[in-house]
């Protein structure tokens, strides 16, 4: 199974930056976005917003402005363009829509993206990304390992959930969640509020049940799936050609 080597999180103009300066080294990489590319230049930017700097000093690695107009000042649509337009080109391997992600980093710990975060730019390691060292059962609190200095975000709600996957499954390495749906996976019973232990323990029942716990893909009704697997890649080769982005509203 394919290894990933880096993980670069945000598919704006500097994550795809790093991408292109990783592909020229050949380092096996994946970029993961939370929506699509130049999601915070779609999402988050007004229309007549311009860049303060002139067109002919836009650049970036292995790219730089073509238009008719370098003494002019970019508007958003026009940022967004040039950055697909340079995802294009780099080839850059992006993955859409990925959410909340974790990943193993020893027997006990892992990292995961903190909630509340635009997770197209993820910057500070113990404020964006969070590394999850232990849980507090009695209180229901997760642990984190913070750099000194740095006030981290809050910790995703599905902390717990990814805790108790890692900590019984020690095959699995990685674990997506993702607002999306596949037919005909197992999902829970009943729709529990994000972030419970009611939420985490039904999951963990379902992936203890699967024929292949590292290899899981289980659906949270009326919210999403999480996928279980040996690596970042592992998961995206599997649910990308089956995953639908409606989920299902039941009753």
């Amino acid at each position: 199974m394919l290894k990933t080597t880096a993980i670069v999180v945000g598919a704006g103009h500097c994550g795809l930056a790093m991408s292109r300066c990783l592909a020229g080294r050949s380092i096996d990489h994946v970029v993961l976005e939370r929506g699509e590319v130049a999601h915070s230049w779609r999402t988050q930017r007004w229309d007549s917003l311009r860049l303060l700097t002139p067109s002919w000093m836009t650049r970036l690695p292995g790219y730089a402005y073509r238009g008719d107009d370098p003494d002019g000042y970019l508007a958003a649509p026009d940022v967004v363009e040039l950055i697909e337009r340079y995802a294009k080109e780099s080839a850059a391997p992006v993955r859409a829509n990925t959410t909340v992600t974790s990943v193993r980093k020893d027997e006990r710990r892992y990292w995961m993206s903190a909630s509340g975060v635009d997770k197209s730019d993820l910057r500070e390691v113990g404020k964006d990304v969070l590394m999850v060292k232990d849980y507090e059962a009695d209180t229901g609190t997760m642990v984190l390992s913070v750099p000194p200095g740095i006030e981290p975000n809050r910790v995703s709600v599905d902390a717990i959930e990814h805790w108790m996957i890692y900590q019984e499954h020690p095959e699995v390495n990685a674990i997506v969640h993702v607002h999306a749906w596949i037919p005909g996976i197992p999902a829970t019973e009943f729709n529990y509020p994000c972030g419970t232990a009611e939420l985490a323990v039904a999951v963990a029942d379902i992936i203890r049940d699967e024929h292949d716990p590292s290899h899981a893909v289980v659906g949270l009704k009326n919210h999403g799936i999480t996928v279980t697997g040996t690596s970042l890649e592992d998961i995206f080769e599997r649910i990308e050609p089956v995953i639908e982005v409606q989920v299902p509203m039941i009753a």
